[in-house]
């Protein structure tokens, strides 16, 4: 305890915020996955798909009331204007303010149409709006902290909100026969009090709410990236908003309760990810190819096995987290969890991309695929049901990483690395397996002892193999 103090106390300020915000984002989705049970056995599945629904809609006005501007590029206007970043970061806050009003002036004749398209009632609409007002405002003022590196207050912020919101949900929800509304309330009003007093906070010490300059700067740097954001959404969250349109919040609460368990991989993919990011960038630099290829083959390995696992457990691990209504779900994870394996195959590919200053392509290769999963979507949800959205986000995460694997390998001949950076062999048989895997493993959810049996299996041939992969552990963890 006393040398872990002591490491602790030697961090700069700036490794110290990046683990104490790290921590907050693991807490706030690990309560969120906590929370499932409780909520599904509370909630129907009509009504816990309508709760799902609110939020997805949320992520969709967001991004037109907000323009973003409070979650990106907000660090290049604290930079543009470093003398002035109090008075920058009020006047976004003015923006916005402003924005969210004019949106949801043009949108007040046709609430009545609005809610029939979106299946949100009146109630629902009016904490859409609030939230839409003060979420950004919390965010706003959190990123700003984190630009400075004070972390103290925002962690205590957002602990206390993380806290807090489950706990009046579920006390609402207990307590009122309108229920769904209730869920959405408890969140909605614990991130609106914070919201509210960040953005008095802002006001206060920026003493700005319009400056031409900066609003100018936010609105135009962030204006273009606006289908970039909307492609990321279709990606991630439109599903449920089909499902909804074509079978009803019942099929959609069932698909969020999947999609939520399938994706708990993504924790562990994206923290994989931010940790060989800045490693892979200094190899590139230092020309270390060889280097690269097994390690990323090496960390591939070991999200390809976190992905199989998942899809092996996915009926023990719905019966946990719901009841026997959502059952059903347990048909969506093998294909979601997959696709988690090429979210983080794409992120490698892009990384390189990246590096090499090639970003002009992640916008529109993001843009294809999305209209790819609008397509697929509404030709084949309703032609076999609800369960087909899985397999529609697997083949779109397929394409993606395909897209990204043929610009990365463009990108690579264009700057004259002769040499492969992946071993893409290796890489292409491992996805085949993870493939295979989410196709086989549905044959055996009906038939527990042939699954265990497959899984037992599985263990006896690692361990009979595990010289090689310490081997292989090892070389990660020298790297």
């Amino acid at each position: 305890m006393k040398k872990a103090w002591s490491f602790y106390r030697e961090m700069s300020s700036a490794v110290r915020s990046s683990l104490w915000f790290t921590i907050c984002n693991f807490l706030q989705r690990g309560t969120a996955l906590i929370t499932v049970p409780i909520f599904t056995r509370l909630l129907t599945t009509e009504e816990y798909g309508l709760c799902n629904i609110y939020f997805t809609w949320f992520e969709i006005f967001v991004v037109f009331t907000s323009l973003k501007m409070p979650y990106e590029g907000l660090n290049n206007g604290l930079i543009r204007y470093e003398k002035d970043k109090d008075g920058y970061t009020s006047s976004v806050a003015g923006a916005i303010f402003v924005l969210t009003v004019v949106v949801g002036a043009l949108c007040l004749p046709f609430h009545r149409w609005i809610s029939k398209v979106t299946g949100l009632n009146s109630v629902m609409l009016l904490l859409l709006l609030l939230q839409l007002l003060l979420n950004p405002m919390l965010y706003l003022w959190t990123n700003r902290e984190k630009f400075d590196f004070r972390y103290r207050l925002p962690v205590i912020v957002t602990l206390v909100s993380t806290v807090l919101s489950p706990l009046i949900s579920v006390a609402t929800v207990m307590n009122t026969e309108y229920r769904a509304e209730a869920r959405v309330m408890g969140t909605v009003l614990v991130q609106s009090l914070f919201g509210l007093v960040c953005c008095i906070f802002l006001f206060i010490k920026g003493k700005k709410f319009y400056c031409r300059e900066y609003w100018k700067f936010g609105i135009t740097f962030n204006l273009p990236l606006i289908f970039y954001y909307l492609s990321q959404f279709v990606l991630n969250q439109s599903d449920r908003l089909m499902i909804r349109y074509f079978e009803g919040s019942g099929k959609a609460g069932i698909y969020s309760v999947a999609y939520t368990a399938a994706t708990l991989t993504l924790l562990f993919a994206s923290a994989v990810n931010g940790s060989i990011h800045p490693w892979m960038y200094k190899k590139l630099k230092a020309r270390c190819i060889d280097e690269i290829g097994k390690v990323l083959f090496g960390v591939s390995l070991m999200i390809a096995a976190a992905v199989i696992m998942m899809i092996a457990f996915a009926p023990d691990l719905v019966a946990i987290l719901a009841t026997a209504e959502y059952k059903e779900a347990i048909w969506i994870i093998p294909p979601v969890a997959a696709s988690v394996y090429f979210m983080f195959s794409y992120m490698l590919f892009a990384n390189i991309e990246m590096y090499y200053g090639a970003t002009g392509y992640v916008s529109v290769t993001s843009i294809l695929a999305a209209l790819a999963n609008l397509a697929l979507n509404a030709i084949f949800i309703p032609m076999f049901g609800y369960m087909a959205a899985g397999w529609t986000t697997l083949v779109c995460y397929v394409l993606l990483a395909v897209l990204h694997y043929i610009l990365m390998k463009r990108v690579c001949r264009k700057k004259g690395e002769a040499a492969a950076i992946l071993q893409e062999k290796k890489m292409f048989y491992l996805s085949a397996v993870v493939l295979v895997m989410a196709v086989l493993m549905n044959g055996t959810y009906l038939i527990s002892g042939l699954r265990y049996f497959v899984l037992a299996a599985a263990f006896v041939i690692l361990f009979i193999t595990r010289k090689k992969w310490l081997v292989l552990l090892k070389t990660i963890k020298k790297q």
